[in-house]
């Protein structure tokens, strides 16, 4: 799945809660989604560039936090 991809269906499953107090988990998820956003290098390399930033090799997207994320919704 596509960063938009995941970041739309994080919005589908946050706006169709009727419980207001779960929305703020969901919002928590996207802000972590939207840190590790890819990120194309100059040799045409995908990466993560919150996992880059901490390390000097680059960090193939999707990064283990993006692919955590994404098991678990599916």
């Amino acid at each position: 799945m596509t960063h938009e991809e995941l970041l739309e269906k994080i919005n589908e499953y946050s706006s169709s809660l009727g419980d207001k107090t779960r929305r703020p988990f969901f919002n928590a998820l996207r802000a972590v989604v939207e840190l590790h956003k890819p990120v194309k290098s100059d040799y045409e390399y995908i990466y993560c560039e919150e996992c880059t930033d901490d390390s000097y090799v680059y960090i193939k997207y999707p990064c283990p936090t993006i692919q955590a994320i994404e098991k678990e919704l599916g």
